[in-house]
């Protein structure tokens, strides 16, 4: 496999970004100078490096969830006097909810701080003339920690479900009491029932509070490991050009670092906005959480989005995977949404690799446990390897 000669140099600049710039917040100076870091990884390797600054509000994404805890103690204390204000607070609470973290809408993106960001391009151009692109990307931020992920582990999802039927019940226990108590049904006894209920339960909403800190986890494997293979394609193919290995013959290749994916996919929304009606025909190899190659996935489908992967895109990543004599999964991404999602939604083909368990919430995803020591260093190679065969299956389809 010849992506292993890259394996120490991926390993290295894993290693490298995390002792010299280390957590990476969306739109921050550091993931600004890892994307300054790439463009000069990969200059040499590429026939140009270019940079694109858009505008977004990183921290609308989950820096709702405050502001969750404040609502739910407003409608509880409504509840014992308006009770039609709590139900509507609740509605209100949900929406956002769903809107933003969920369907990766930005609904309240609007009233939220702007920052500037800053997605990095580097482009191999083919031997022939280009008739189509590829975009092989990762993003270069790093998640805030997620500190009931932290604290709660493995028990993580139970504790996030309850919090969301604490909402259900205040929306409930609301709604009835509109309904019913200004007609006297039933008696005044059961709405105090239902409202010291909801005051038992304010410390599990509570726990919201610390969903998201300021605090940014390190993120070696989500997503620096994928920019570090982006870096070692670079290297492959700048060797590739004088060797006998396989360089795209019509294929233009992008190497494409992209900000603010932890910020809802705000960087990859705002580029593929932009691109999709560039005048040669592109799809997207995007990666993302690279740990470990038992867990080597493809996904068709990112469920919370809602966004469908290109099905071309998912066979030749099985080919790809059988060329190299290594088992792939194909699955679905339960919770959360890769860069891949953007650009599927925006109707550019893409899929979506992984190297890295989603069945259950692992516990160094989005805490300070993501460190370089949990990433296997031939999960890399098979990475690069996987993105060379299907570049190489693409560009033999022309």
């Amino acid at each position: 496999m010849i992506a292993e000669k890259y394996t120490d140099y991926m390993y290295n600049l894993i290693d490298k970004v995390m002792k010299t710039i280390g957590p990476r917040e969306s739109c921050s100076d550091q993931e600004k100078r890892l994307g300054r870091m790439f463009a000069d990884e990969v200059a040499d390797c590429c026939d140009r490096v270019e940079s694109e600054t858009f505008t977004c509000s990183p921290t609308a994404f989950v820096g709702f969830f405050p502001f969750l805890v404040i609502m739910y103690i407003a409608a509880v204390v409504l509840f014992f006097f308006v009770p039609p204000i709590s139900c509507l607070i609740a509605v209100v609470a949900f929406v956002v909810i769903i809107a933003e973290v969920v369907r990766y809408k930005e609904l309240i993106d609007p009233i939220w701080p702007k920052r500037d960001g800053e997605n990095v391009l580097g482009f191999i151009e083919p031997r022939k003339d280009a008739t189509r692109r590829v975009y092989v990307s990762g993003h270069l931020d790093s998640a805030y920690e997620f500190k009931i992920w932290y604290w709660f582990k493995g028990a993580s999802a139970a504790v996030m479900g309850a919090g969301a039927f604490v909402l259900v019940l205040l929306f409930g226990f609301s709604l009835a009491a509109s309904i019913a108590k200004p007609v006297g049904l039933p008696s005044s006894t059961v709405y105090w029932a239902f409202g010291f209920i909801l005051v038992g339960l304010t410390p599990l909403i509570g726990l919201f509070w610390f969903f998201h800190t300021d605090d940014v986890v390190p993120g070696a494997m989500d997503d620096m490991a994928a920019v570090a293979v982006l870096a070692g394609l670079g290297r492959y193919f700048k060797e590739a050009r004088v060797t006998e290995g396989f360089y795209p013959e019509t294929t233009e290749v992008v190497l494409l670092a992209l900000s603010s994916e932890e910020a809802g996919l705000r960087g990859a929304k705002r580029f593929a906005a932009s691109h999709k009606g560039d005048a040669l025909p592109a799809c997207g190899i995007f990666l993302d959480g690279i740990y470990d190659e038992d867990f080597f996935t493809v996904f068709e489908k990112e469920l919370w989005p809602g966004a469908v992967m290109d099905p071309e895109m998912v066979t030749i990543a099985k080919d790809a995977a059988k060329e190299m004599g290594v088992k792939l999964e194909v699955g679905n991404l339960p919770l959360g949404a890769t860069d891949a999602s953007a650009f599927a939604l925006a109707g550019i083909p893409a899929a979506s690799l992984c190297l890295s368990e989603t069945k259950r919430l692992v516990p160094h995803y989005h805490t300070r446990l993501d460190t370089i020591d949990n990433i296997k260093p031939h999960s890399l190679a098979v990475a690069l390897q996987a993105t060379i065969e299907m570049l190489r299956i693409i560009d033999e389809k022309a």
